[in-house]
């Protein structure tokens, strides 16, 4: 457990093909600022949290890198829990304890806005 900081535009990771990436895990507090105003999320479990500069959307619809188009506001996601990776489409069926049994889930977050 530690604190960390870095810049949105270093959390991406160029690849080929644009996808979803930079997800931190574990997380208990997380605070995105832009010097002026801070906006915090803490949980009593563990979140995990994206930040971009690229919407999701941005994201799965390019098929290249040089295709994107930052957004005008930086992307922040935070979610409370997330699937293991697998879908068997191309391979194994996602092991039971790494699944979300949907819809039942349910989670506490608190977002605080700080100037």
């Amino acid at each position: 457990m530690g604190n960390f900081t870095a810049n949105i535009r270093d959390m991406h990771e160029d690849y080929i093909r644009p996808q979803e990436n930079g997800s931190h895990f574990g997380c208990r507090h997380m605070t995105v600022s832009d010097g002026r105003i801070n906006l915090r999320f803490t949980a009593e479990n563990d979140f995990s949290f994206n930040a971009s500069e690229y919407t999701e959307e941005e994201l799965a619809a390019k098929r290249h890198n040089f295709e994107l188009q930052k957004c005008e506001s930086n992307v922040i996601c935070v979610d409370s829990q997330m699937a293991g990776v697998g879908s068997n489409s191309c391979g194994p069926a996602l092991a039971e304890k790494y699944r979300l049994s949907l819809p039942n889930i349910s989670a506490k977050l608190h977002m605080e806005i700080l100037g």
